[in-house]
């Protein structure tokens, strides 16, 4: 929780420095915070809604690559379970 805490601290002075969202998901990324706790750090630094939260981080720059693995995972996943079921 220290950790999430002092990242969070150091990411609230640049935002009120005038930093981009999304270079305080990128501060976060590299301090070691998951996708799920950038999500809650969105939410604790008012950045956006518990709603809005996901898809904030999940488009965002920081976090393109694991996007593109997961959306690559997700079509992946269709097309095996299409085969299984003959609908290829």
């Amino acid at each position: 929780m220290t950790r999430y805490l002092t990242a969070l601290d150091a990411v609230r002075g640049d935002l009120e420095d005038g930093a981009d969202p999304e270079a305080a998901l990128m501060k976060l990324k590299a301090a070691g915070l998951s996708q799920v706790e950038c999500i809650r750090a969105v939410v604790d630094l008012g950045l956006s809604s518990r709603s809005e939260a996901k898809t904030l981080v999940h488009f965002s720059q920081a976090w393109s690559s694991t996007r593109i693995r997961s959306e690559h995972l997700h079509k992946d996943l269709e097309e095996l379970v299409d085969e299984s079921r003959g609908l290829d």
